[in-house]
């Protein structure tokens, strides 16, 4: 088995760097498959044999679920090895003309609920709406609190560059 720490490393690297389009139509039909598919050629290069699966929430049967407070959530995508729950990621996209700050905060707050079971979780927030993208001081603030938790926030933005395919 690979290392955990190294696998969340990857994943780390490949969510920082992976090539954005210029647009996504949904977040659950374009962006997310997106996502799965550059971790798994991520891992292929990098744990040949590690058995690493990515397992998308949207269609199958197998996704990761947690029942809390009397309903059910689930990562938008699970990370094994094997049988065992490696990482979650969380997806976000907000589109122009969108409220950033709601799905900000459901998606941090899905995150901490992910970490009850995940060692390791991924707050993946692509973001493609107006915002103020300077950096603030409660951002720091909040990025310890959430490392803590084992939970890790990665902003992208139409700055970051996109990929034509």
């Amino acid at each position: 088995m690979a290392d955990p720490g190294l696998v969340a490393e990857a994943i780390r690297e490949t969510l920082v760097r992976m090539p954005l389009l210029a647009s996504y139509a949904d977040e659950q039909r374009d962006l997310q498959p997106h996502v799965q598919r550059v971790l798994e050629e991520s891992f292929e290069k990098s744990f040949p044999a590690a058995n690493l699966q990515t397992i998308i929430s949207v269609g199958g049967t197998d996704k990761p679920r947690l029942t809390l407070l009397g309903t059910r959530f689930w990562p938008d995508i699970e990370i094994r090895a094997g049988t065992t729950a490696v990482a979650a990621i969380e997806v976000k996209l907000i589109r122009d003309g969108h409220p950033a700050s709601k799905a900000i905060a459901e998606a941090i707050g899905q995150s901490l609920i992910y970490s009850i079971r995940h060692p390791r979780v991924f707050t993946f927030v692509v973001h493609y709406g107006r915002s103020n993208y300077r950096y603030h001081d409660d951002d720091a603030e909040l990025t310890k609190r959430l490392s803590h938790l084992n939970v890790e926030l990665i902003l992208r933005t139409a700055k970051d560059g996109v990929a034509s395919y």
